[in-house]
């Protein structure tokens, strides 16, 4: 395996992928080009045509600019990521029932509504609409109200 160009930022698993970024980052002011594929080789053992990979490296060809797209490119797979769960929790058929942390009165709510931060129809204040898969357990919420100085 050949070692990779400092400036690659990305690599596509196909040519669509590849050129959705290339997109991307030129919207962005950062010019960039598929690598170059790599010939098949032959094997010197086998005499078989070995071909190369199926990837599609993305190299910025300006190298002032490659940390730029690293960040630009870690933050639309961070972005792509929200809008998977978004469409899965937009995807959910029936109803949860909520219970107000202020009043203590439930009231039942779509099952797309898990995850979010809704009016309780009973006092009117917020109320969050708990989603099992949601795992809160690593956030460090910092220091409770009562515990500041």
């Amino acid at each position: 395996m050949t070692e990779r160009d400092p400036r690659t930022v990305f690599v596509a698993e196909n040519g669509q992928v590849a050129e959705a970024v290339i997109q991307l980052l030129a919207a962005n002011g950062i010019p960039a080009e598929i690598q170059q594929a790599p010939l098949p080789e032959q094997s010197a053992f086998s005499g078989l045509v070995v071909p190369p990979a199926d990837e599609f490296p993305i190299l910025v060809t300006e190298p002032t600019k490659v940390d730029e797209a690293r960040e630009l490119l870690a933050t639309a797979e961070k972005m792509a990521a929200v809008r998977a769960v978004v469409a899965k929790r937009e995807a959910r058929t029936g109803t949860v029932t909520a219970t107000c942390e202020d009043c203590n009165k439930s009231s039942e709510w779509p099952a797309s509504s898990m995850g979010t931060t809704e009016v309780c129809p009973h006092c009117g204040n917020y109320m969050d609409i708990p989603d099992p898969e949601d795992d809160w357990s690593g956030m460090d919420f910092g220091a409770a109200e009562d515990e500041k100085e």
